[in-house]
Parts: structure tokens; C-alpha cells; sequence
């Protein structure tokens, strides 16, 4: 080997040392691309850094078609949150002709028959608006790739906040928003009732068909039942380290509630997402849990079962009567049932389960009161929908 050939591989070497000497701790659920062996290799060794294998993973840049419509840059929450999303960017869509883009599917392409939506066709903003790590997943860093998107191709999209009265339906034809576009009555009074039971939220025929539906079908508008929310808003450990809103609802609410609207409690049917038996011991040990990741959402659990909530919410969809809880899931159910008279919780009191008044585990006392108005979270303006 000659001298310079030596020289050359020793520098390398030092340049390779030199950038391994400190290997970033990495979650490989920082690239939302797939990647190879061999690149995530490289990515533990610190011989490459997320961005980096980004791009090489990225296919060659495309032109766009999507220079036009209302675009989603980041799904906030879960599945009934993803509704109010969905709801707003598909009467958008519907009142200024534009598309209704997303980042990617969403739950409702298995459930429901319409399809209001196309997915974003460029790669490149598509993969930054998906990205989950802290450092790029905020509205910051999506806003400075629309920028990048906008150069690159000659679109003008703007932000808009549906939060602000003058920007929720402001007829411009290309905007991108991150919000779960339920926290002003302006968004609701925009949105028509019939639209959103008739074609974006209407079940399709695979669902219908699901012995689970024709089961609860049946026995449609004979059962009285209460939804109990629990889950991650009463673990305490959660609840002291996340961003939390939501208080949890005492059972003796509930129970007061029937005893007022004249319902007997022996005869009240449960639902609750409490696996750990506390609250609510009708859950079965052995039930099929899914995984929930981002953006995709809930795991698909087969052509049966679909997702291991539907059959709680078809429960509620087919009942006579539902006290619901503070949740948006149990608010569209409500919504969306066309037999159930729906009771709901008003929220005029707020307290974090195991984090507020020094780590008290505390439920909360409310009134319950006919109708699915009130919101189903503390401090915000009732729900009505336009016709």
C-alpha cells in the first residue's frame, strides 16, 4: 500500500473514531421511514444521525398535485378526538371545493363508507409532518417544512387556527391546521348534523356485517347503559408527568343520576375502558388489546374484530338511553346513535387525578343533565351542531 493510500485510510479511520466518540442515544421510533439493517446500524453507532438516514430513505422527490386544499399536519389525540379533526377539515372540504388532506390513514377508512379524505402525496412533507421525536414534533418544525414545501413547489399554504373565530371557515383554498378543532362553538355551528351522520360518519357494509354490530343491532333501543371513563385519566403516575385535562367522574355521580332521571341502577348496563377491575369489574381479562402507534392510530385487529373499542362503542351507538362520560368517544357515539337518549356530565369543576392538591387521588362530583350538549371537557362552551 502506498504512503498517500496510508495516510488516507488512517485519516478515515480517525474522521469515523472521531464521530462515534459520543454516539447519540436514539429511539429508532425517531424515523417514521423504513430503514435497513444496515442503516439502523449505523444510526447505534453514531455514524449517522436521523436526519441523514431520512433522506436516504426518502424516494426521489416528486411534483405535487396537492397545491390546493385543507391539509392536516398532526393528528392531536385518539380515536374520538380524530373525529372533531376529521368532522372540521371534512366540512371545509365540502363548503370550498377543496381536497381534505391527511398525513396518512386514519381508523375511519375501516369503519365508515365515505371516504372524505386523499392521503398527502408528497413524501418529503408527509414524512416531517409524521415525525415523533420532541425536537420535531411540535407546530414549529411542521410549519418550517410547509415553508420548505411551499418553495419547493410553488403552493401558498397557510396556517389557520379553528380555534379563532375569523380563521375556523375563512374560505382561503390552501391551509394546513394542528388542532382537535373542538374547542370553539364556532367550529360546531359551521358543521351540518346530517352531513356528518349521513356521509362522512356513516358505518359501511363490513362493519354491518360484523356479527358484533348485528348483535347489538338487534336489540337495538331495549338497554339502558353508563360509560364510565378511566384508563390513563385515573393513573396517577400518568397523569404527574403528561399534559392531562380531564378529571375523573365518581361512580356516585352516576349513580345519583339515575336515581334522579328515574333510572333503576339494577338494571343499568356498564361500560368502561378500567381494566384493572377498581371501578369496573365487567371487563374480561382475556379481551384481544390492540397497540395504538402514530399516526396510524389504533392496531388493526383483523377483518372480525377491527379495532378492541368497536364494540364498546357500538354498545353505546345502539342503546335507549346513554349516560355518558367526559369523553369525546362517548360524545360521537351519542351523536351518531339513532336510538339513544343521551345524559351527560357538566363539568364545572376540574381536578388531575393523582396530581392535583399535592397527589390526591380524587374523583369529582357533577350533575348530570339530558342531552349531549355540554362538553366533554371542563371549562368549554356547549356542542351544537348545525342541522
Amino acid at each position: 500500500m502506498s504512503t498517500a493510500a496510508k495516510t488516507k485510510k488512517k485519516k478515515s479511520s480517525a474522521k469515523r473514531a472521531k464521530r462515534v466518540k459520543n454516539p447519540p442515544v436514539v429511539d429508532a421510533e425517531e424515523i417514521r421511514v423504513p430503514i435497513s439493517e444496515e442503516q439502523f446500524s449505523r444510526l447505534k453507532k453514531g455514524e449517522a444521525t436521523p436526519e441523514e438516514l431520512s433522506k436516504e430513505a426518502l424516494p426521489p422527490k416528486q411534483e405535487t398535485l396537492q397545491k390546493e386544499g385543507i391539509m392536516l399536519c398532526h393528528w392531536n389525540g385518539r380515536f374520538g378526538n380524530r373525529m372533531h379533526q376529521y368532522a372540521y377539515g371534512a366540512t371545509y372540504s365540502k363548503k370550498f371545493n377543496v381536497p381534505f388532506i391527511l398525513p396518512g390513514e386514519w381508523e375511519g377508512l375501516r369503519l365508515f363508507k365515505s371516504q372524505k379524505h386523499e392521503v398527502l402525496k408528497d413524501d418529503e412533507l408527509r414524512l416531517w409532518f409524521n415525525q415523533t421525536s420532541k425536537e420535531m414534533d411540535t407546530l414549529e418544525s411542521r410549519g418550517k417544512a410547509v415553508d420548505q414545501f411551499n418553495k419547493r413547489t410553488g403552493a401558498k399554504y397557510e396556517y389557520v387556527n379553528p380555534d379563532i373565530p375569523k380563521q375556523v371557515y375563512g374560505g382561503k383554498k390552501a391551509v394546513y391546521f394542528d388542532s382537535v378543532c373542538a374547542y370553539h362553538p364556532k367550529v360546531f355551528k359551521g358543521q351540518s348534523a346530517k352531513y356528518l351522520k349521513e356521509e362522512v360518519f356513516a358505518f359501511n357494509e363490513h362493519v354491518k356485517n360484523l356479527d358484533v354490530y348485528k348483535e347489538f343491532e338487534e336489540k337495538a333501543g331495549t338497554y339502558d347503559i353508563a360509560h364510565l371513563r378511566r384508563d390513563d385519566i385515573s393513573n396517577a403516575s400518568y397523569n404527574k408527568s403528561n399534559i392531562q385535562g380531564y378529571s375523573v367522574v365518581g361512580k356516585g355521580s352516576y349513580e345519583k343520576a339515575f336515581e334522579k332521571h328515574g333510572f333503576d341502577p339494577e338494571k343499568m348496563e356498564w361500560t368502561s375502558d378500567d381494566r384493572t377491575g377498581r371501578w369496573h369489574v365487567g371487563r374480561v381479562a382475556e379481551e384481544k388489546m390492540g397497540g395504538w402507534r402514530y399516526p396510524e392510530g389504533c392496531d388493526y385487529l383483523g377483518p372480525d374484530l377491527i379495532f378492541d373499542w368497536l364494540h364498546d362503542f357500538l354498545r353505546l351507538y345502539f342503546a335507549r338511553t346513554i349516560f355518558r362520560a367526559n369523553s369525546s368517544f362517548s360524545w360521537w357515539a351519542g351523536f351518531l346513535s339513532p336510538t339513544a337518549q343521551v345524559y351527560s356530565p357538566v363539568l364545572d369543576k376540574q381536578f388531575i387525578y393523582g396530581r392535583d392538591n399535592n397527589g390526591e387521588e380524587k374523583e369529582i362530583e357533577v350533575e348530570f343533565v339530558k342531552g349531549n350538549h355540554p362538553h366533554w371537557m371542563y371549562d368549554r362552551k356547549d356542542i351544537r351542531i348545525g342541522k
